[in-house]
């Protein structure tokens, strides 16, 4: 269980913090379940009330200061996904952003930085899908990653974007 004032990440909510509990009974008064109180990052005025034990949504403790350092250093080395029909790229896309996983949304973001350079270098457009999730995931990595190292969001993707410059 988690305590309150403990930043996590909740499923495709981002990073959230843990503001209160409470006990819920079911519409029959049968059942009664501890739920967290969650605040998301990005929306001060929401307020999220989920039991604790939710198996449909992936809740985990936000990654440690040295684990992030260590995803910074191995930008490199993380493969990127294969390249596949549109359908099965977007699938692929999905499966990455709803990870809850920095890994994966590293694999995504390299994937797409390199599929937007070669488009652009044809004097091509990027595709909405392409861009769409590049932001959903450059987001949700500068979020955790801002938290755990007290970066503003900005040093943050600063940082990030000088990560995946490197050679």
């Amino acid at each position: 269980m988690y305590n309150i004032g403990e930043f996590i990440s909740y499923g495709n909510n981002g990073v959230c913090k843990i503001v209160g509990t409470q006990v819920m009974t079911n519409t029959s008064g049968a059942e009664n379940r501890q739920c967290y109180i969650l605040q998301p990052l990005h929306d001060k005025s929401c307020k999220i009330m989920t039991p604790v034990d939710n198996p449909k949504v992936i809740m985990r403790s936000l990654i440690s200061k040295e684990e992030t350092r260590q995803l910074l250093k191995d930008i490199p080395e993380i493969e990127t996904l294969p390249e596949q029909g549109a359908r099965q790229q977007e699938l692929a896309y999905q499966k990455a952003l709803h990870s809850c996983d920095c890994r994966e949304w590293i694999c995504l973001v390299k994937t797409l930085t390199r599929r937007m350079a070669i488009r652009r270098g044809k004097g091509k457009k990027v595709t909405a899908t392409d861009d769409r999730y590049f932001k959903a995931a450059t987001e949700k990595l500068v979020e955790e990653f801002s938290v755990v190292l007290g970066m503003d969001t900005s040093e943050t993707k600063e940082l990030l974007e000088g990560a995946f410059t490197e050679k």
